[in-house]
């Protein structure tokens, strides 16, 4: 079939593509909120939980869902100290996407579930005010307990502690979970700054209590606690192209460390990487102490690319993080390349046992409530024909759904793996293309809203393409 304008222009313009591009952190919600109490569901499937404001409730989790299915939280604010904002038991398919979280306790506890995405959410100060006689009282930003299978992503998220209004402990931690080979659990492209004072408490830990298939990468941390990033069991355990940096404070002990804490409990680990990290972290002391690396999880892949970065400072994340992609600023710290230099180890004695509760507590099932209104449920089998271009031929693919939503936005929903190269691209009724994104994500929403017309949208992942024609109002 003869090739066409509006089709030669996607072809270039998909050849044009670089094959990474970059991407905010944080949530882009701009809109309004209505007040809500707590919602609590059971047995529910194909659900949305959008636009709601989640400030006073009597009830201990803001958002619980126990053994439901297919499930977006979206567009929300969650803000209560003492509360925990969302808690998922035995649920499957649950997107967690746009939403702040603005001085909870815990933004998210997913336990025994399945294909969990927290991604692109805003997070400020978690935990209530530290107690310094206790550790008990550390807020999480998000704990994977238990989770497994393919399809689990914490990424793309701004989370800020300020010191002395919040009380994190592993500010992002995965515990006794199991990615897949094919799809590992993914903690890719956070930004956190803040953390402490408690003693155990720090960035990013991965194979809590063991686990399996999860990789932390291309985040950035700063100040984050106890320790920055660091893997503390399981096997095919990932940690690579991370930046850390700690200034000395009275709890700092190591920027990145890797352990198999319980291996008389949970076996040896097997299969860790860690590769080309850069670190600057100084200890209490006020040496340097940026990696540890046990002898119970040796050999370690890539260790030897791993490096000390004496450049590394606070300005590796902008001052403004919370709030960042809302205000539209999409400013990147800038990436100079430093040459590495030797570092020398800390005493492995100096890191603490961490003092885990295995299982978070559970509350009494609730009873069920009204399901709210579900996502639209997008016609996406048509190939629609455009007024005066030949398109090329394709079915358009089930795992692909171009609609427009209740506030006239255009919409993309995504199953599966995300190619690299997966991209959205938009052309108004005459053919010209007047938008185009890559794909990160399972549910994208189009960050403008064009004048009302007839408007083309074309979504390629990888060999899977769909062309829908919208209509907005």
């Amino acid at each position: 079939m003869k090739r066409n304008y509006f089709s030669l222009i996607l072809s270039l313009v998909l050849l044009c593509l670089p094959l990474q591009l970059a991407f905010g952190q944080g949530a882009r919600y701009t809109g309004s909120y209505t007040k809500s109490d707590a919602i609590q569901h059971v047995g529910k499937s194909n659900i949305v939980i959008e636009g709601l404001d989640f400030t006073d409730s009597s009830k201990k989790y803001l958002i619980v869902l126990y053994s439901c299915e297919n499930v977006i939280i979206r567009n929300n604010r969650f803000s209560n100290k003492t509360k925990l904002a969302i808690y998922l038991d035995d649920s499957k398919n649950v997107t967690i996407v746009d939403n702040t979280f603005d001085n909870v306790h815990t933004a998210l506890i997913a336990h025994k579930s399945q294909g969990i995405k927290f991604d692109y959410n805003d997070i400020y100060n978690v935990g209530e005010p530290w107690a310094q006689s206790q550790d008990k009282n550390n807020g999480f930003v998000a704990l994977f307990d238990k989770v497994s299978g393919p399809g689990n992503s914490i990424s793309y998220n701004v989370a800020e502690n300020i010191f002395g209004e919040s009380s994190p402990g592993d500010i992002i931690n995965v515990n006794q979970s199991h990615g897949t080979p094919d799809s590992p659990i993914i903690v890719k492209g956070n930004w956190l700054r803040g953390g402490g004072p408690s003693p155990s408490g720090g960035g990013i830990l991965i194979g809590d209590l063991g686990g399996s298939y999860q990789i932390a990468e291309d985040n950035i941390l700063v100040d984050a606690g106890q320790y920055g990033i660091a893997i503390a069991g399981g096997s095919y355990m990932t940690l690579r192209n991370n930046k850390v940096f700690g200034k000395q404070q009275y709890f700092t002990n190591v920027g990145l460390y890797a352990t198999n804490w319980y291996s008389s409990y949970h076996g040896q680990s097997t299969n860790i990487t860690v590769e080309n990290n850069a670190v600057n972290y100084t200890h209490a002391e006020g040496r340097l102490s940026n990696f540890w690396f046990s002898g119970n999880v040796e050999p370690i892949k890539g260790k030897d690319t791993n490096y000390y970065d004496r450049n590394l400072n606070a300005s590796i994340l902008p001052d403004k993080i919370f709030g960042r992609a809302r205000s539209g600023n999409d400013q990147i710290p800038n990436d100079d390349e430093v040459e590495p230099t030797p570092t020398p180890e800390p005493d492995p004695d100096t890191i603490p046992d961490p003092d885990k509760d295995p299982e978070p507590d559970k509350d009494p099932e609730p009873e069920p409530e009204p399901e709210p209104d579900t996502e639209p449920n997008p016609d996406n089998t048509d190939n629609p024909e455009i007024p005066g271009y030949d398109l090329p031929e394709f079915e358009n693919h089930f795992t692909i759904s171009i609609y427009v939503d209740r506030n006239n936005r255009v919409c993309v929903n995504t199953l599966g793996r995300l190619d690299p190269s997966a991209v959205i691209i938009a052309a108004n009724s005459e053919g010209k293309i007047i938008y185009q994104q890559g794909i990160t994500r399972f549910h994208t929403v189009l960050p403008y809203r064009p004048s009302p017309g007839t408007y083309h949208v074309y979504v390629k992942n990888g060999s899977r393409q769909s062309l829908k024609t919208l209509s907005l109002e």
